[in-house]
């Protein structure tokens, strides 16, 4: 299905993921769904308790009211984009992950975990990332993203792949540099001379480690030869690695969904888990 989903819940953060997704779906020529999700039931603590139905009306109206709104924002940004709305009962993470099943992409606002209003709490966003099939891009609240690359994580392996690859189709899409990171050891440079080697020694793991990258994201500027592409190979921990790149004016962060271990699709690797929660810019899990 040719559309970006994007998920409302009447937050200031929610209206940003809007801005963001409405920009993205005019970019790539797609349609834009804002869906709002709502709750009817009460919760394990009052299973008896019956809520009338002018409260139930209630909360329908207000979820209605989310997404007009939101759909009036993306207007403003995208005034050609082809919009749907709709509200829909249920979990908002359920509601998501099975309405973001045949989606081009997911995008969700996030105001981390210290609020306790609205539908979209950090660990919402982190179920939808963590579980989604597809792609899930996070808008931390107050970011739409910078004027600078895009930055990618690059492991060694076929692990990295998909975030490479849709990094490198980001990047193109939007005329920026792309900066592909990759740590081949997660100490620094000071605690590789405590372990008694010299600077020679770490240059030279360095190199290997470049030109094992190199390799490893050669088919893909074959077919992104316009992508200008910086490689940044450092003894750090991956994750601040990452984070440091982009600083506050990446334009995305790409990442893949898991480590080397793990089951596809159930958790998100720790390094992905930590950049989406400490990334000032935009942040997308990318998947196969």
């Amino acid at each position: 299905m040719s559309l970006i989903l994007v998920g409302v819940d009447g937050s200031p953060e929610s209206t940003n993921a809007v801005r963001w997704a409405a920009a993205a779906a005019a970019a790539e020529n797609l349609d834009l769904k804002i869906v709002a999700a709502y709750s009817s039931t009460t919760s394990d603590y009052a299973p008896g308790l019956v809520i009338p139905q002018d409260v139930i009306d209630a909360i329908r109206s207000e979820s209605t009211g989310f997404v007009q709104d939101a759909a009036a924002v993306a207007r403003e940004v995208a005034p050609d984009v082809k919009l749907n709305g709709s509200i829909v009962e249920g979990d908002a993470a359920r509601v998501l992950l099975e309405l973001g099943e045949n989606a081009h992409m997911t995008v969700l606002g996030t105001r981390g975990l210290s609020s306790v209003k609205g539908l979209f709490l950090g660990s919402v966003s982190t179920s939808v990332a963590a579980h989604s099939k597809g792609r899930v891009v996070i808008v931390p609240g107050g970011a739409l993203g910078g004027d600078g690359p895009v930055v990618v994580g690059v492991d060694d392996s076929k692990v990295s792949d998909p975030a490479v690859a849709e990094a490198y189709r980001q990047a193109d899409l939007r005329g920026k540099k792309l900066v592909a990171v990759h740590t081949w050891t997660p100490l620094d440079a000071d605690a590789l001379h405590g372990f008694g080697l010299d600077a020679a020694e770490i240059d030279e793991m360095s190199q290997q480690a470049v030109e094992a990258v190199a390799e490893r994201m050669a088919g893909y500027g074959e077919d992104y030869p316009d992508v200008e592409v910086e490689r940044v190979v450092v003894p750090e921990e991956p994750a601040k690695a990452i984070l440091d790149a982009a600083g506050d004016t990446a334009s995305l962060i790409v990442m893949g969904s898991r480590g080397r271990g793990g089951f596809t699709g159930l958790l998100l690797g720790s390094r992905s888990q930590k950049v989406l929660h400490h990334a000032h810019v935009p942040v997308m899990i990318a998947r196969r």
